[in-house]
């Protein structure tokens, strides 16, 4: 699996509160934090003050806090109002950024029915129990799996999947995998879901010619949905199962639909319960 990075900054930095996954009320009350100090400190001396506000904003820039605790303390005291005004409420997207604006522009003229995708092209079909992958293209998924080892190097494989080169694509597992794509860093729960998704864009690449037409971003829940719908570990082979789950951050406590293991509890989804219960063979 692809470490993380190497460096003295590389060690220190800690990428589950900082770059996009930084959550802005934590970085603003520990700024303000750091400025207490730092104005408490030329009580002291000019120079003490300096080194405070220094060291204090180094290690908010790297860390994502300076008071340990604070995501739970930034959670349990800050009103929800307060999220949203920094974009981190539960649910909440703020699509200020131009590029980004455009990408939603490309998706909405560009994007298909996703359900009825699925079906037309034969990888999902409705069962007496709900949808589920077809025979034929989960046996087609499963040997994509099978092809590439576990321990397998998927930074070129990625690169394939969003449509850049292998050098703009950074992965790292600590303590689920993170693959930075350019600027955009996306997660998933689990080293197994990560290779699903690789393995099922291939098998989709060669399954139907109408997938290189669709949207990237639609693509890429596609693949989420596709991984949902696998009944068989990829990491152990047991069976898997859906079940409700409450997930917890600095920023909110919110229910999902976990898709995991029964053997190993290896998680392979995370789902909106809202809009997926019931699509889902258990």
């Amino acid at each position: 699996m692809p470490p993380g990075g190497s460096s003295l900054l590389g060690r220190i930095r800690d990428p589950e509160h900082t770059g996009e996954r930084r959550c802005w009320p934590c970085t603003v009350a520990n700024v303000a934090i750091a400025a207490v100090l730092s104005g408490l400190s030329t009580l002291v001396a000019v120079e003490l003050a300096a080194v405070v506000a220094v060291v204090s904003l180094a290690a908010i820039a790297l860390r994502g806090y300076l008071v340990p605790g604070t995501p739970g303390l930034t959670q349990q005291y800050l009103p929800e109002r307060v999220l949203r005004a920094f974009g981190n409420a539960p649910g909440y997207t703020d699509p200020d950024d131009f590029e980004v604006v455009q990408r939603v522009e490309h998706y909405r003229q560009n994007a298909v029915d996703a359900d009825a995708f699925l079906a037309d092209e034969g990888i999902v079909a409705e069962t007496d129990d709900g949808r589920e992958l077809t025979e034929a293209f989960a046996a087609a998924l499963g040997e994509r799996l099978t092809a590439r080892p576990t321990d397998a190097d998927l930074t070129g494989p990625l690169a394939n999947v969003f449509g850049t080169d292998a050098e703009d694509v950074t992965v790292e597992r600590d303590p689920h995998p993170a693959v930075t794509v350019g600027h955009r860093v996306r997660e998933w729960p689990s080293w197994s879901a990560l290779r699903v998704d690789v393995a099922a864009h291939e098998a989709l690449a060669e399954w139907t010619e109408r997938w290189a037409d669709l949207p990237r971003e639609q693509r890429v829940e596609m693949l989420e949905t596709v991984r949902a719908h696998r009944t068989v570990c990829p990491a152990c082979g047991g069976p898997v199962e859906r079940a409700s789950d409450v997930q917890t951050s600095c920023c909110g406590v919110h229910e999902v639909l976990a898709v995991a293991c029964t053997d190993c509890e290896e998680r392979l989804a995370e789902l909106n319960p809202r809009t997926h219960a019931g699509t889902i063979v258990s």
